[in-house]
């Protein structure tokens, strides 16, 4: 019973060590969470600022929208970077960067298909009216 006891104390022990060890963006000072906010926006005003200067004349779509994530990936480092420096744990670091990556080609790719589907559909529109005005 006395083992039991004592293991149960030292696994709460250890717990609590554990706990207080993890850091979370959340537990950063606030200069760093600024920091890190500002970082996310500039990663976002990337994405948006590639996305309005790609080459929609592309004819791969993917392609396109590799070359905006590709171009981005910087301030993806500089997030890992920082949060890194600032004790956050690694897991919760990589997972930011990954679900920030993840959502971002979403988005992008939504919004180039929707793009190219736009453009597609003018090209027939435009067709349509050649024809008409050729019949008549």
């Amino acid at each position: 019973m006395k083992k039991f006891l004592i293991s149960a104390l030292l696994l709460s022990a250890s717990s609590a060590v554990i706990a207080q060890e993890y850091v979370t963006p959340a537990d950063m000072p606030e200069a760093a969470q600024t920091k890190m906010y500002s970082i996310l926006t500039d990663y976002n005003k990337c994405m948006m600022q590639g996305h309005l200067h790609s080459n929609h004349t592309a004819e791969n779509p993917q392609k396109a929208a590799e070359a905006v994530m590709q171009s981005c990936e910087n301030h993806l480092d500089e997030l890992k970077t920082h949060l890194t420096s600032n004790g956050v744990e690694s897991s919760l670091v990589e997972g930011m960067a990954k679900s920030m990556r993840s959502k971002a080609a979403r988005q992008l790719m939504t919004k180039t298909m929707n793009n190219y589907a736009a453009q597609a559909a003018a090209m027939a529109n435009a067709e349509k009216l050649k024809e008409q005005s050729a019949n008549e």
